[in-house]
């Protein structure tokens, strides 16, 4: 059988969720739908993400079964910051020529960062390119005030998405608002919207979760519930999460918010103080990826913490689909990707202009509705629509297509 050797390139670490929840299991099922199929995976490991020597050789034997040859590369930040990630695409761009002088004939970047590096190593290696979940990530960052518009950060991934977007070979993106800018930017490419699956069979609710998770933090079973489950700033709102929950709390007695963040806790309980909480009505925690689904299902409501600037409406974050698989109602803003469409097509979340106190007290009778509903009925309804919006499986057909291509 002849094979077709594809480079899957990712700048984030092997156990890092937005890669182990997201892409890692459509190449399980892609190398499974089509076994002429031969991947290397290049990651960069970050410390927070390190696993042990064991650990590892375990999973190169594991992915090896998928025909996954994974190349773990080390990932640099902090101080001169433009020179590492130039030694860091230098690296990776040895290691991809070495590859492509073994026989492989695409490579495929996920997300923005990851992309615009493997764009540029398919430029100069003479590979065909595929970028996975094509999105704006300098707008994201120039929005949200990370970087200024006049800065060699933003100028620099600015220019590079656009050659992406123009010139790649194929592009899947998570919006219809994305193919409508490709089309209008006369894409030469094959565009598909494949937003980010989740594995709906991993994914659903558990009451033996839930019972425990609560046990765990001292929650009463009739206590209601929010849960924030993500980072604090730079893409996200920091303090206006205390905010909009204090302004839900002035209105629903007993609230408790549990937050579980790979933020370090004590910056989360100052953001938190900053914002006027009371300590007693709030937990922080973490948790590993594998028991994500028992803290959505110890929640009877979740926030999604992403303000509602221009760009973010080509976002596709993975959150959303991952609360509704789990039977769990959520809280948006306006104009974020297209989750709050979903949330009054389904009936199954609110909608707010932005997170501060005032919102939260306007909204708060939308949240009590739905607290107040049945549990098993509300459940249903978010695990139908988060199937239907984010489900993994009805997403298959089109990566299907989009793998035959590679």
């Amino acid at each position: 059988m002849k094979t077709r050797t594809v480079i899957v390139f990712v700048y984030n670490s092997a156990d890092d969720p937005l890669f182990k929840g997201n892409l890692l299991p459509l190449l399980f099922q892609m190398s499974e739908n089509q076994p002429d199929l031969r991947f290397h995976l290049i990651t960069y490991e970050q410390k927070k993400y390190a696993l042990t020597e064991g650990e590892r050789q375990e999973r190169m034997a594991e992915w090896a079964k998928s025909q996954i040859t994974w190349h773990p590369l080390t990932w640099h930040s902090g101080r001169f910051k433009l020179a590492k990630k130039a030694y860091d695409l230098a690296v990776g761009f040895a290691l991809c020529l070495a590859l492509r002088l073994q026989g492989a004939q695409t490579i495929m970047g996920m997300c923005t960062v990851a992309g615009s590096f493997a764009f540029i190593i398919a430029k100069l290696s003479g590979l065909r390119y595929f970028g996975y979940q094509y999105e704006p990530h300098s707008e994201f960052m120039r929005d949200c005030g990370v970087w200024p518009a006049d800065g060699l950060a933003y100028r620099s991934l600015h220019y590079v998405e656009g050659l992406v977007g123009r010139h790649a070979d194929i592009l899947s993106t998570g919006t219809s608002h994305m193919l409508t800018r490709l089309e209008n930017w006369h894409s030469t490419a094959h565009t598909y919207r494949l937003p980010t699956g989740v594995d709906e069979m991993r994914f659903e609710f558990t009451a033996t979760g839930r019972a425990q998770v609560r046990a765990r933090y001292g929650l009463k079973e009739t206590q209601p519930v929010i849960l924030y489950l993500g980072k604090f700033g730079d893409l996200y709102y920091s303090t206006e999460v205390g905010a909009l929950f204090q302004g839900l709390s002035d209105e629903i007695l007993g609230l408790h918010l549990l937050i579980v963040t790979p933020d370090e806790p004590e910056y989360v309980k100052g953001l938190m103080k900053a914002a006027g909480v009371a300590e007693d009505t709030f937990t922080i925690t973490r948790s590993r990826y594998e028991e994500v689904p028992a803290y959505i299902s110890a929640a009877d409501f979740g926030l999604v913490a992403v303000p509602p600037l221009p760009s973010q409406r080509f976002r596709s974050p993975i959150k959303v689909g991952e609360y509704l698989c789990c039977g769990l109602p959520y809280l948006v803003c306006k104009g974020v990707s297209e989750d709050d469409l979903v949330a009054n097509q389904y009936g199954v979340g609110v909608v707010v202009d932005r997170f501060d106190r005032r919102e939260g007290a306007r909204m708060a009778t939308e949240v009590a509705e739905f607290l107040a509903e049945d549990k098993e009925k509300l459940r249903s309804r978010c695990r139908e629509a988060g199937i239907a919006y984010r489900g993994l499986q009805q997403f298959l057909p089109i990566a299907n297509d989009i793998f035959a291509r590679l």
